[in-house]
């Protein structure tokens, strides 16, 4: 592990400000079996298939945004991720010095709050974006209301933004115009020298496929003369 960059896997590292703890693939991932369809398509139909399904998507998610009562202003997923973090806030003491430093109390451990730079030395807050329990604890100090200390990305309001531009639907590739332009040539094959490889090159610390033991620095001798 320590061979990788930490800024890839550890959230010491992670640059603040830009709302996401995540230390995982799983948008990648998620996409490429969303689309593991269409990628063995050729390249213009994988396009118009992937065009479908971005289409798809935006209406769904249109849709969904409908259902959601006009007095939400904070997108519900994020509602449910926050109450684990106002229910533990109840074990946090904070201690206010006056001014806009907080000083919370969770068991043996201490951490100092700033509400008006929206920090906390836990830095869940800076690198998510939403307020940890220490905050939490800090602002129900003054106010009930927490959707001021929420990033403005987790808000209905812009959740709304990302969706509110739509795909136009696009004619079928019969009423597509033709070009005067040469059409492309695919390139032909050319037979490389030597045997052709049946298996991939195998990285250094992969094991070998097969079950034979290699004879790599053994001396080989003759069988007749020795």
């Amino acid at each position: 592990m320590m061979e990788k960059d930490p800024h890839h896997w550890s959230r010491a590292w992670f640059k603040l400000g830009s709302n996401c703890d995540s230390v995982d693939n799983n948008i990648c991932e998620s996409f490429n079996k969303w689309i593991v369809q269409a990628r063995y398509m050729p390249i213009i139909t994988m396009l118009e298939a992937i065009q479908c399904k971005v289409m798809v998507r935006i209406q769904d998610m249109r849709t969904q945004l409908d259902k959601w009562a006009a007095s939400v202003t904070i997108c519900p997923n994020i509602t449910k991720k926050l109450k684990k973090s106002i229910n533990q806030s109840s074990y946090c003491h904070a201690i206010w010095n006056g001014n806009d430093s907080y000083e919370v109390k969770l068991r043996e451990h201490r951490f100092t709050v700033k509400l008006e730079e929206r920090t906390c030395t836990y830095r869940y807050w800076k690198l998510s974006g939403l307020p940890c329990s220490h905050a939490i604890a800090c602002i129900y100090y003054h106010t009930n209301s927490l959707d001021d200390y929420i990033a403005k990305c987790y808000h209905v309001k812009e959740f709304r933004k990302t969706y509110e531009h739509c795909l136009q639907p696009v004619e079928g590739m019969s009423a597509w115009p033709i070009s005067d332009r040469p059409r492309p040539v695919a390139p032909g094959h050319i037979a490389m020298p030597g045997r052709k490889k049946k298996s991939r090159t195998k990285e250094p610390d992969e094991k070998p496929g097969s079950s034979r033991v290699s004879k790599a620095g053994t001396t080989i001798r003759c069988g007749k003369c020795k």
